[in-house]
């Protein structure tokens, strides 16, 4: 997969196949967010849940494989691969945006995730519908906890995968670790988000807007980094 990525792009003389198709389906992926949130202001909660349900997958699906592949962008903070500039902008300017990129990557991943099981909690289907109900939501103890080990079992099996078998390096290692770490995190915030937001449908839709937020800022960087890398400081 790591020479069909390497193999020359199409937007960018500079560009590779993997950098052009990810900012096109960033793009993709943001509109179609965007669509949806319109659709779910607009009281269409039917349409709303399916497109986001096939956006949300299809996003997942994609950004696990790819950033599986470039090991998670550690293989540019590893070293000046594929940046031309000058050292000075390469530490203060492109490690900060790309660091906040893959942060905001995995956030959105993880709220992606979240949401979907949130929102169908949070709603009742009527009339073939689906309508948010203004209900007490509270998660129950037994999924928590089994959820929490089943985490614990993943990022374990992860682990061996990426220290035995592929021999990956440290950073590899440790952006996986704080993935999974972010992932309980979240999980374990359930708890006080259910508490400050009882409400079910109040959560769904304030926590909505912020993952609105994060993908827009997810798009905007993955532009800045895109830039950066093939356009203003193209590795010759």
């Amino acid at each position: 997969m790591q020479k069909l990525l390497a193999q020359p792009g199409f937007l960018a003389p500079s560009g590779t196949f993997g950098a052009d198709l990810s900012y096109l389906l960033a793009v993709l992926f943001t509109v179609m967010f965007l669509f949806a949130w319109g659709l779910a202001k607009k009281g269409l909660g039917t349409q709303h849940h399916k497109l986001i349900f096939l956006s949300m997958v299809s996003m997942l699906v994609y950004f696990i494989g790819y950033y599986y592949a470039r090991q998670l962008g550690v293989l540019t903070l590893e070293g000046k691969e594929g940046f031309g500039g000058p050292q000075d902008v390469y530490d203060n300017v492109f490690v900060p945006i790309l660091t906040t990129h893959l942060i905001l990557v995995c956030l959105g991943l993880i709220l992606s995730i979240y949401m979907i099981f949130q929102g169908f909690r949070a709603c009742d289907k009527i009339d073939g519908n689906y309508i948010l109900q203004s209900r007490e939501l509270k998660a129950n103890p037994k999924i928590f906890k089994s959820t929490m080990i089943t985490l614990a079992l993943l990022w374990a099996g992860n682990q061996s995968i990426l220290t035995f078998i592929r021999h990956k390096s440290f950073a590899a290692s440790l952006a996986w670790a704080i993935i999974f770490g972010v992932i309980a995190l979240v999980i374990y915030l359930e708890k006080f988000i259910e508490k400050s937001i009882p409400d079910g449908a109040q959560r769904h839709r304030k926590l909505g807007r912020i993952t609105m937020v994060i993908f827009a800022l997810i798009l905007v960087t993955s532009t800045l980094v895109y830039l950066m890398l093939y356009v203003v400081y193209p590795k010759t």
